[in-house]
């Protein structure tokens, strides 16, 4: 096999990743440094770390884990972001952060509701870019909720093998019913199905040879397992789906830089085509405005909707790359007939075998702030 063809097998396009089965969370804690806190944190030790852990399975861009938790008091928490890792090329207005810390919020709620608690919300932040976002209270009630929190566990993007079989009405229904005024789906031979697949490569091709779209993916990607086990973030060969021999060659002979040469990016494009030209079709997720409330909402509607499709074979894959593009953003809402604003735009498809979750995921101490 040559260089090219190994390239090939690694072509990527940006998106969201996925989450990683369970790891023993109750060493990942930091020190606090408040005896206050320290003796708050060993009073609920075992379900701050439990209920964090859950919740940091959620997707977010490149899978940068932007959430950050200030303990404030055993039962009050500030959730926040890492300005280190925001994405301001493809980002600059942090939507799409802020989408990930709604869906880290439902995944905290609905394993807080597990262990018996009640979670208060209240959006405190003023500003797309104000680092506490949300702040948290916790209100035990004794009543565990019933949830499978398996489905938060496995949870995971698909990004290949989706299969060309239409959606059945009743898995349509299944996906758009609850959000029908803010969630669409449109078949792949739609005439809307098809707008979508051409201006996703288009947006895809726009990014892929905008340098610092492409040297922000570059440095969000882990080649090597060293830096995979040591970043525990970003995207790494197993969330791109790179397999086999190619999984190996590029483990060992790629770095940062190989993301920008002329023939990654054209193996980007055409690994994108082949992905935009299986599935079922398009989901887009659609909010009133982007406000940061709305931009919270939007993200627990997302992560609601990914912690059901597995049970129906239904694969996810985030592609919004068009709403991230300035040029095609604002013409997405007259083309589709929508009135709200586009927030995200889903791949969907079914899957003959659904694949384990494999991206990895920070400890708890990089999450945590004293």
């Amino acid at each position: 096999m040559n260089r090219r063809q190994f390239i090939s097998y690694s072509g990527i396009g940006l998106a969201a990743v996925a989450g990683l089965s369970m790891l023993d969370p109750l060493a990942q804690l930091p020190v606090m440094s408040q005896g206050k806190l320290r003796n708050s944190v060993k009073e609920m030790h075992d379900d701050i770390s439990y209920l964090l852990y859950m919740a940091s399975l959620a997707p977010s861009g490149h899978n940068v884990q932007p959430w950050t938790v200030r303990l404030i008091d055993k039962d009050h928490w500030m959730l926040g972001t890492d300005a280190t890792r925001w994405l301001p090329v493809v980002d600059p207005q942090n939507r799409e952060t802020l989408i990930s810390i709604g869906a880290f919020l439902e995944n905290l709620i609905a394993s807080a509701g597990v262990k018996g608690y009640e979670v208060e919300v209240e959006v405190v932040a003023k500003s797309t870019k104000d680092k506490e976002v949300v702040q948290i209270k916790l209100h035990k009630i004794g009543r565990p909720i019933s949830f499978d929190v398996k489905k938060i566990e496995l949870r995971r993007t698909v990004r290949n093998y989706f299969l060309k079989e239409k959606l059945s009405k009743e898995d349509v229904n299944f996906l758009t019913g609850e959000n029908g005024d803010s969630v669409f789906y449109w078949a792949r031979e739609s005439k809307e199905g098809k707008y979508l697949t051409e201006r996703t490569l288009l947006a895809n091709k726009l990014q892929t040879y905008h340098n610092a779209a492409q040297e922000e993916l570059a440095k969000w990607i882990r080649w090597s397992k060293r830096d995979s086990l040591h970043y525990r973030s970003g995207l790494t060969p197993e969330t791109m789906e790179i397999e086999g021999v190619a999984k190996w060659y590029v483990e060992n002979f790629y770095s940062n830089q190989s993301a920008l040469t002329p023939g990654f990016r054209e193996e980007t494009i055409k690994r994108v085509q082949e992905q935009v030209a299986a599935g079922s079709g398009w989901l887009l997720i659609t909010s009133k405005d982007s406000s940061i409330p709305e931009l919270i909402d939007t993200g627990r509607k997302l992560q609601r909707m990914w912690l059901k499709v597995r049970d129906r074979e239904i694969a996810i894959h985030p592609m919004n790359q068009m709403l991230e593009e300035e040029s095609l953003r604002d013409e997405i809402a007259p083309a589709l007939g929508i009135t709200d604003k586009a927030q995200i735009l889903l791949r969907i498809g079914y899957i003959r075998d659904y694949p384990q979750p494999i991206s990895p995921r920070m400890p708890l101490a990089n999450i945590m702030l004293g």
